[in-house]
């Protein structure tokens, strides 16, 4: 264990499998399962550890394998899932989930180990494809170790920019395991990049305005505060993800928003407890892994003591959800922010750049300064939308519906052609990013408009009721003002291209007959003409 938490080394995806292949060789309380592949076509594993010694017939493959274990393991045990290498440049977490088995299997098996109360799945390398690409220097500022993965996946995504749109094999697997498993909290691993400062973990907690009132205030007042408490007592101060908001953190920092389209918030979808491990680029490697691992010890003794409390919580969100009418799908910081936080930093310094001649930002480690600065984490939502009783998906949105069937969502086919009246949404204004981002040109949606129409529907299109557990998941997916939504990512962008065309010319005649035939359209035309000159 001391290779992996003590050196400047992290495992290659083949040396991580091998070693999660031993564990599960060593102690049938652990085994190892392909839970689908990733877009270099090599494998996704899930290493699930449970207090209870596995069956021979569940030690295979597939999502299913994991959840037979899982139950085998009890149905009120927190299951946790452990996510690491998104990023195989920032493998902290690898090191630290290995060793954390390892640990727990030395332990002396009793009401106070860990596994007594939870059970845990940990991904050892979600980026295969990044993971296969070794080099040691793309994170240029990074200290160590001294080789890892790379950001991209094979198809040069960012993995952890595709949990809506799911353009990779690497989140077909990840969805599959996540909603075949339904954890009750969430760890993605990662490395922070940016200022520099004293702390060597920082955290990404899912964001508590966004989480809504059940899992908000649970996560804002208890949860974190807790796990914040248990990492100062280990020596390593936690403090949230540094996101200044000027160029240093004296300024103040920001809480992320973190949308669907990250795993987090993507979690949040299903009531799940979320949190992003950032530790930090600048501190050893050795210390970045022993943070991760201290946090990951630090929340399974948190849930060794509180698991009823989690399960409670997400009962409470999942009834919140299932009878709300209306629910936000897009949200943006507070204009008054009144929190703060104690924050310890170094001392910036704009010094003479001997490169360009010009200035340049220096911290001075020589001089900390410790005092409260603001946190701006107060978010308000600015879109809310009725839930309707149901969605219409024509079957010609294929792509769309494979998103919907892959995350569970419960739909019925239209059996025979018919008309129904349906409240329809327009897309008065939008624009599209004039660059390429994630395999994508988002669009930015301005303005809708809902009128009830008449509306063809054909023998096979698809009747999506709201009334399930995707409920909330279908409303920032399928509402055109989320984040996040399935239009935002191009996925129904030929509906807003104009098919038919005229000539002015030929119509000039028909439009002078029509405005003398209606007085009323007359005015409403000259009115118009005052907006549009050049009508």
């Amino acid at each position: 264990m001391d290779s992996l938490t003590q050196g400047n080394v992290t495992p290659t995806w083949h040396q991580a499998v091998a070693m999660c292949q031993a564990l599960a060789a060593s102690d049938r309380r652990v085994t190892l399962h392909e839970v689908g592949m990733s877009d270099v076509g090599r494998p996704i594993h899930a290493l699930v550890v449970t207090e209870h010694q596995a069956a021979p017939s569940v030690r295979g493959s597939g999502v299913e394998a994991v959840k037979q274990r899982l139950a085998n393991g009890g149905l009120e045990k927190v299951r946790v899932l452990v996510n690491n290498a998104i990023h195989p440049g920032e493998p902290c977490g690898v090191n630290a989930s290995l060793a954390l088995v390892q640990t727990w299997l030395n332990m002396s098996a009793d009401d106070r180990h860990p596994l007594a109360t939870s059970s845990w799945v940990f991904i050892p390398q979600y980026n295969v494809g990044g993971a296969s690409r070794r080099n040691c220097c793309t994170r240029a500022n990074q200290d160590g170790p001294e080789s890892y993965g790379f950001r991209g996946n094979a198809a040069n995504l960012d993995l952890n920019r595709d949990f809506v749109k799911m353009d990779s094999r690497n989140a077909e697997a990840f969805v599959a395991l996540f909603r075949g498993m339904d954890p009750d909290v969430f760890v993605d691993t990662h490395t922070s990049n940016g200022a520099d400062y004293p702390y060597t973990m920082t955290l990404i907690t899912t964001q508590e305005d966004k989480a809504g009132p059940v899992l908000g205030p649970f996560l804002r007042e208890k949860m974190t505060p807790a796990l914040n408490e248990r990492m100062q007592a280990r020596g390593w101060p936690m403090v949230p993800y540094v996101y200044s908001k000027g160029q240093t953190p004296d300024q103040g920092i920001v809480g992320f928003l973190e949308t669907p389209r990250y795993s987090t918030g993507y979690a949040s979808l299903w009531g799940t407890l979320g949190f992003t491990t950032e530790a930090h680029m600048l501190k050893p490697f050795a210390d970045r892994v022993q943070s991760t691992l201290a946090f990951l010890e630090e929340l399974a003794s948190w849930l060794a003591i509180s698991a009823h409390e989690v399960k409670a919580v997400r009962l409470a969100e999942r009834q919140r959800v299932a009878k709300a009418r209306t629910l936000p799908v897009r949200w943006a910081l507070a204009e008054t922010q009144e929190d703060s936080i104690v924050f310890s930093g170094f001392e910036a310094q704009r010094v003479w750049s001997p490169v360009t001649g010009g200035t340049r930002l220096r911290y001075n480690r020589d001089s900390v300064w410790t005092r409260a600065i603001p946190f701006d984490n107060r978010y308000v939502a600015v879109a809310e939308s009725k839930v309707p009783s149901q969605w219409v998906l024509p079957q010609a949105w294929r792509r769309a519906q494979a998103r919907l069937a892959a995350n569970g969502v419960a739909m019925t086919q239209v059996p025979s052609d018919t008309v129904v009246l349906a409240n329809v949404t327009t897309i008065e204004s939008f624009r599209s990013a004039g660059k390429p981002y994630e395999g994508h040109h988002p669009l930015t949606v301005d303005s809708v408009a809902s009128t009830v129409l008449p509306v063809q529907l054909y023998a096979g299109d698809w009747l999506i009721p709201s009334d399930q557990e995707a409920k909330r998941y279908l409303m920032e997916v399928l509402d055109p003002m989320a984040h996040d939504a399935l239009l935002v990512w191009n996925f129904f962008d030929a509906a807003l291209q104009r098919k038919e065309y005229y000539s002015g010319y030929v119509f000039e005649d028909t439009a002078e007959d029509m405005l003398d035939a209606d007085p009323a359209l007359r005015v409403r035309y000259k009115a118009a003409q005052s907006t549009h000159p050049e009508w």
